[in-house]
């Protein structure tokens, strides 16, 4: 065991892969959007161009409909005509190329059929700042603050550091996840307007369990199977970490005051629901096997796979493992078919006026 010594943090899987393979995650966008419209009813306007940040947009598929609901409803308070500026941020490895297509020729795009819209994109980390302050009126983040800033220490006995046995690594991963999440409010309360609204969507866990117990277990008796067999060594393997892990309800509330406020914001909602189970339920229509487990492969390689890529040696061909890690998953997945149980958190916050 040592610390963070893994490689850095990488973007989904490119080439429109994430995009193609990220069903889940639309699906949960889906249970938030009322909340959604309900921040966008709030937020205060002025005469200004109307901005909306979307924090963490990966290849864009699941950022089109969140933004045009925040479109339809601002505009339909100031008038059609207002201008709507959207700025997309990820990393700087991020596919921005399959975004853009999107933003062109995808019937959902939030493009089509308006004018007046001006999308842009900023390749950087939103653990630093990326605006003036001040200049956001809404901020959608999904699927993303799950990801830590830094990998803090790697873990000999799992892939995912939060499933580890190990106290002093669970230690570490909770220490550093509430390190992010007070500097992204933070950052975040920055570019914010005066009366702007932020909703953060992301992998959630209850008092008593995180979930993503199957899909990660079969993840690493791959990774275990692999050793075995020779492929990878203890070391090797002790360096393939996926820095990511839910977040409890206290962990969200934890930088908050009791009147629920931190670095001039305020909790307006949160909550931690069941997530949807998509190729389960499709599962248990169809009893294809098979279909579920690639189902369930794509969105697992859409997000980790690039990040496993960059924790194995540069020297061996890292694509063929990556290609032989997702085989044998897809196939343990279909040998024994399960539910995949997880949670999602919801948090709503609202910058206060008198913030700046």
């Amino acid at each position: 065991m040592s610390e963070a010594v893994s490689p850095a943090i990488a973007a989904m899987e490119g080439r429109g892969f994430y995009n193609r393979n990220s069903a889940m995650q639309a699906a949960g966008n889906a249970t938030a959007l009322a909340l959604w419209e309900k921040a966008a009813q709030s937020v205060e306007l002025g005469e200004e161009t109307l901005v909306i940040a979307d924090y963490g947009s990966s290849q864009g598929v699941n950022s089109m409909e969140p933004v045009s609901t925040a479109i339809r409803v601002l505009r339909s308070r100031v008038g059609e005509d207002r201008m709507v500026e959207v700025i997309h941020t990820d990393l700087p490895s991020n596919d921005f190329t399959s975004l853009f297509t999107a933003l062109s020729d995808n019937p959902d795009s939030y493009m089509a059929g308006r004018s007046g819209i001006f999308p842009s994109a900023i390749g950087r980390t939103y653990f630093e700042g990326l605006m003036p302050p001040g200049r956001v009126h809404l901020g959608w983040n999904s699927w993303t603050i799950q990801w830590m800033s830094r990998n803090p220490i790697d873990a000999p006995d799992h892939a995912f550091a939060m499933r580890s046995k190990l106290p002093e690594i669970q230690e570490a991963v909770v220490e550093q996840q509430a390190r992010d999440w007070r500097n992204f409010l933070e950052l975040r309360s920055r570019e914010l307007r005066p009366g702007g609204w932020l909703l953060s969507l992301f992998p959630g866990g209850r008092p008593d369990r995180l979930g993503w117990e199957w899909l990660t277990g079969e993840l690493w008796e791959v990774f275990c199977d692999m050793r075995r067999g020779g492929v990878f060594s203890d070391h090797e393997l002790a360096l393939i970490n996926v820095p990511t892990a839910p977040r409890r309800l206290a962990d969200v509330y934890a930088p908050f005051s009791k009147e629920k406020q931190f670095a001039g914001l305020q909790i307006e909602h949160a909550e931690i629901q069941p997530g949807p189970d998509i190729h389960w339920d499709d599962f248990k229509r169809s009893g294809d096997a098979t279909k579920l487990a690639g189902g369930w492969t794509g969105m697992m390689r859409g997000f980790s796979g690039p990040t496993i890529m960059n924790c194995i040696d540069p020297a061996r061909d890292r694509a063929a493992l990556v290609d032989e890690i997702f085989s044998r998953f897809a196939d343990r997945l279909a040998a024994n078919p399960q539910p995949h149980e997880h949670f999602i958190a919801i948090v709503l916050l609202s910058k206060t006026r008198a913030a700046t």
